[in-house]
């Protein structure tokens, strides 16, 4: 028994397996965000806000804490010559001063920060900040308005209660 292999099929076999292939390395999501620059951009702003940057924040320690004592002893030795009569004296003595200097050096941080996303805590502070001032003003409008509102409404009922 033969199985016969009409040569249409088979091209048409043909076509749709490459179509497939196509169209599966077609959709790869990393070429198109590495192509496409907005939408790099908001990859960026998501990647940057979840923290996955944050092994570049950096802190350099230098620590340089040390006490030192220099302590100095200074002596004067002085003579002194007295003649009582016939006797001579003499007297030696002795100064000694203790002077004493303390050195303190302090420790010295560096941090190196990542610059991404404080710009980006930066962006959406500001954003916030234009929200914040633009919902004040509203409700000062509204508040006018209320205020204008009650006016109205207590002098309608004025001029009601007078007829």
């Amino acid at each position: 028994m033969k199985i016969k292999i009409d040569p249409i099929n088979v091209i048409l076999l043909i076509a749709i397996f490459l179509f497939l292939i196509l169209w599966l390395f077609s959709c790869n999501p990393v070429k198109q965000v590495l192509r496409d620059q907005n939408k790099l951009d908001a990859v960026a702003k998501v990647v940057v806000a979840g923290g996955y940057c944050a092994n570049d924040t950096t802190y350099i320690v230098k620590s340089d804490t040390t006490i030192q004592v220099d302590t100095l002893v200074q002596n004067d030795t002085t003579i002194q010559i007295e003649t009582r009569n016939d006797t001579t004296f003499l007297t030696r003595l002795k100064y000694r001063d203790i002077i004493k200097s303390i050195t303190i050096h302090d420790t010295i941080k560096s941090v190196v920060v990542d610059n991404a996303r404080l710009n980006l805590i930066r962006a959406e502070l500001t954003a916030s900040n234009a929200k914040a001032m633009e919902w004040e003003r509203k409700a000062e409008r509204r508040a006018g308005w209320l205020i204008i509102l009650i006016l109205a409404i207590a002098g309608f009922v004025y001029l009601k209660l007078k007829k």
